[in-house]
């Protein structure tokens, strides 16, 4: 690589660094959705911005390569966890397990570095000497990434069709990303196939890194005011329930008979129970609580919670039977909705109100 080929590069790396920070604290301060959502959104960022950094203070080309090699890793995990808590929250359990699976291996990698030494795993002016399960683990990582998004995208541009403003600015900002990820996966064809020049693949990766902060930075002003209030993938369309679901029933069977309780409630089974399919019962909780049906169940656990420990015949109940009287199935998994639906500790609370 000559001189002025390889310092335009460098520049251009401290640029995207230099850009990436203006982006988080865009992110930051303008991102008003469910934190989770903005978790991911600032970790893709973060990644973009830690892999710039060390492409430009490098000194070799192998210096950072472990760095350089999680950062795509986050990369991925990341927009994969975007496009699943936007548009396809019904995926969310199997995203979550391929973002796990991710970050363990990747983890693993870490310590297995440690163990062996640096230079030892990335020999300097050599190939990568990774243990060939790694390899493996790694490009597979590569494959599901890009099936997760191929199959999220050709359902926001190509099976979906509705006929609001939302969907369009979507269906734009979607294909955006589609065309980033379309080129960035023929690149890695080309590098696989033919020997192409690693300025090259430099020069395109600063674009298509540029690109992808650009798409970020101009998402759709609604996703900043409440992501999670706006029928978003296959929600788009608010629907009228009145013929399709009967309110009061739902209202008698959750609410009156305290449906809620049965610590083996299921959408599937409730939705029977009430004659309609399981996708028109999550697309009713979600429109009118804007949340979905474990969280409602969770919610609503907590709030008969807080009501029950007022009935002097609860009083010598311990916090693990009141939990189970409400419907969690055990001590632990009754914490964390407390937290996030009430705040504080039930303990607490228990106190307060025996004082």
């Amino acid at each position: 690589m000559n001189f002025p080929t390889y310092s335009l590069i460098q520049s251009s790396y401290f640029f995207l660094f230099l850009f990436s920070i203006i982006v988080f604290f865009d992110l930051l301060i303008r991102f008003k959705s469910p934190i989770k959502l903005k978790i991911f959104f600032l970790l893709f960022v973060l990644a973009i911005g830690v892999g710039s950094f060390c492409s430009f203070i490098r000194i070799s080309p192998e210096q950072f390569k472990l760095i350089r090699m999680i950062c795509p890793m986050l990369l991925g995990t990341s927009l994969v966890q975007i496009f699943t808590n936007l548009y396809f929250i019904q995926h969310k359990k199997t995203a979550n397990i391929y973002t796990i699976t991710a970050y363990t291996i990747y983890v693993f990698l870490i310590f297995y570095v440690e163990v062996i030494g640096y230079d030892i795993v990335f020999p300097i002016s050599k190939s990568v000497n990774l243990p060939i399960y790694l390899d493996f683990f790694i490009e597979l990582d590569f494959v599901l990434f890009n099936l997760f998004c191929f199959y999220y995208i050709y359902n926001i541009l190509f099976k979906f069709s509705f006929k609001n403003i939302y969907f369009k600015k979507i269906q734009i900002w979607t294909f955006c990303f589609f065309m980033v990820i379309v080129s960035n996966l023929i690149i890695s064809l080309f590098s696989i196939i033919f020997d192409v020049p690693s300025q090259f693949k430099g020069i395109i990766t600063i674009i298509l890194t540029l690109v992808m902060l650009l798409i970020i930075l101009y998402r759709p002003n609604f996703i900043n005011r409440n992501g999670s209030k706006i029928s978003l993938g296959y929600l788009f369309d608010k629907i009228d329930f009145s013929s399709k679901l009967n309110e009061i029933d739902f209202t008698f069977h959750f609410y009156t008979n305290l449906y809620y309780k049965n610590k083996n409630a299921d959408v599937a089974e409730f939705a029977d129970m009430l004659g309609v399919s399981k996708d028109i019962l999550i697309k009713y909780i979600y429109f009118k609580y804007s949340m979905s049906f474990d969280e409602l169940l969770n919610k609503s656990r907590v709030e008969y919670f807080v009501e029950i420990i007022k009935d002097a015949g609860y009083k010598n109940y311990t916090v693990e039977a009141l939990a189970l009287e409400v419907g969690f199935s055990s001590r632990q998994r009754f914490y964390q909705p407390f937290k996030k639906y009430h705040g504080g500790n039930p303990s607490d609370l228990i106190d307060i109100i025996n004082d």
